[in-house]
């Protein structure tokens, strides 16, 4: 019964985001500027804050960082053997998004669980985030530019890259963790104060988009997009961190990388570059539910 009072507050913010949207309260037209706002101004301020308070040595996290990056590296090679599948079953368009709906995730559903769930579960999560954001965005660009019609030069993806928010966040965070800076305690306050609003708006953010009528639409490109992240990347962090000899801590924290869903950010990314937009969202509105359930079985099995 705990577990399931644990995530009763991460479903009824989500929940609250459905109702507001649902009921027009705030049109599901201006949704666009609300996520604009938590991914463009209060993560990024959450992130800076995080990361430059956080001790980020090698002895600490050097091991959660290699679990991480071969976690994504051997489900980026999952998602790549679906193009090994005939091309009447799954076409350029659709591969791209079941392969960014299998490696992309949602930081607002992880920092949200990681508060909920972990002490000191934001610094981890900087840490992921900071590893994870630029190859991620770095692998989805690649593959979109490989099998898209909209074919990306280098230059493309590292403006790209150097214009996300969350990898902005992550270098001047790092940046001012490496060179030992102390924040002014009036900004520190400040981001911190921005920050507080970041994991509530980003999950009402989550639940705007949730269309039950999307959950009806089910082939078996759904079922299996939405099964590859909750279930089958959080399994396999879990074996690797157990392996590595992660503490609890850690091993939970990736759970929550990798079970959270995909990120919203994908579908505008597939929709510029010739990807199947509306397989994304399909995809990633059964992942939301997944990723909900899912959690409080780790946190079981793991505490």
């Amino acid at each position: 019964m705990s577990l399931v009072l644990s995530v009763l507050p991460l479903l009824l913010i989500i929940a609250a985001g459905y109702a507001l949207a649902k009921s027009a309260i705030i049109p599901r037209g201006q949704w666009a500027a609300i996520e604009t706002l938590s991914f463009r101004g209060l993560i990024p301020a959450t992130l800076i804050l995080a990361i430059a308070r956080s001790d980020l040595s090698l002895d600490r996290f050097g091991g959660f960082g290699l679990a991480l990056v071969g976690t994504l590296a051997i489900m980026a090679l999952l998602a790549l053997a679906l193009r090994l599948l005939p091309r009447q079953q799954l076409g350029n368009a659709a591969f791209t998004s079941m392969f960014q709906s299998s490696i992309r995730w949602n930081a607002f559903v992880a920092l949200a669980a990681a508060e909920q769930f972990l002490d000191g579960g934001i610094a981890v999560m900087a840490v992921a985030i900071a590893v994870l954001i630029p190859l991620i965005n770095i692998t989805c660009i690649v593959v979109l530019a490989a099998y898209g019609p909209s074919k990306a030069s280098l230059s493309k993806v590292l403006r790209t890259l150097s214009r996300n928010p969350l990898v902005q966040a992550c270098v001047i965070g790092l940046a001012l963790n490496l060179s030992g800076l102390s924040l002014p305690l009036p900004v520190a306050d400040a981001l911190d104060m921005i920050g507080r609003g970041a994991l509530g708006v980003g999950l009402m953010a989550v639940g705007a988009g949730i269309s039950l009528r999307r959950l009806a639409r089910l082939d078996w490109r759904v079922c299996l997009g939405a099964l590859i992240r909750p279930v089958l990347a959080s399994a396999l962090f879990v074996g690797i961190g157990s392996l590595m000899g992660l503490p609890a801590v850690q091993v939970f924290a990736g759970v929550l990388v990798f079970a959270a869903p995909a990120a919203s950010n994908g579908y505008i990314v597939a929709k510029q570059m010739g990807g199947d937009a509306e397989l994304y969202v399909d995809i990633m509105t059964w992942q939301v539910v997944l990723s909900l359930l899912v959690l409080p079985v780790w946190a079981h099995v793991l505490f």
